[in-house]
């Protein structure tokens, strides 16, 4: 079996991958800049490969996965909310819409030569929410470091009316893609 590394803090991610494996997390910062300019799915896809290639150039015979998650909406690019404003601001803009997550993902094994980047996309509906549902779902303070201010497998799934596309995409990590992705890569699964 290779050697995982999972280049994410990301609680979810872990979560999600876990079910799976046994992997290592190793994470180096980088300067996440986002910029409407550039679509979404590069952007994500460039932040992904940001945050795994350093870890891979350290761990060259190691399978390295690295990913990003953004929310879209009407060609605006939504992060992690930097407070609760925001975090409104956000969850505000989204109620009644829909709106699209992209995950880039990136899997390195430098030995061997792979540096793979790829991206899903899902489509996310809200239901029109009031203001009281809106300041009900921000005192959860579930919004904190989520991309679009809100967790679709916590309590935010109260403001979801439909989804469209991987599910654990919009949480963080599109599980399904990244093991065809590793079937191709190395011949191995995650079963």
């Amino acid at each position: 079996m290779e050697k995982i590394i999972l280049a994410s803090n990301s609680p979810r991610r872990r979560e999600i991958l876990g079910d799976f494996i046994d992997f290592e997390i190793i994470t180096r910062e980088i300067n996440e800049v986002k910029d409407d300019a550039f679509s979404p799915w590069t952007t994500v896809m460039g932040l992904a490969f940001g945050k795994g290639i350093e870890v891979a150039k350290e761990n060259e015979d190691a399978v390295v996965l690295s990913a990003d998650t953004l929310v879209e909406l009407d060609g605006k690019l939504l992060g992690k909310p930097k407070d609760r404003n925001e975090a409104r601001d956000m969850i505000r803009s989204l109620s009644g819409k829909v709106h699209n997550v992209f995950t880039g993902y990136a899997i390195f094994k430098l030995s061997k030569g792979i540096k793979y980047v790829d991206f899903e996309k899902s489509s996310v509906k809200f239901y029109d929410l009031s203001d009281e549902e809106i300041e009900n779902y921000l005192d959860t303070l579930e919004y904190k470091d989520k991309a679009g201010a809100y967790g679709i497998q916590g309590k935010g799934s109260l403001l979801v009316e439909e989804i469209r596309g991987d599910f654990f995409n919009i949480v963080g990590l599109p599980i399904g893609k990244i093991n065809r992705d590793l079937i191709k890569l190395f011949n191995f699964n995650l079963w």
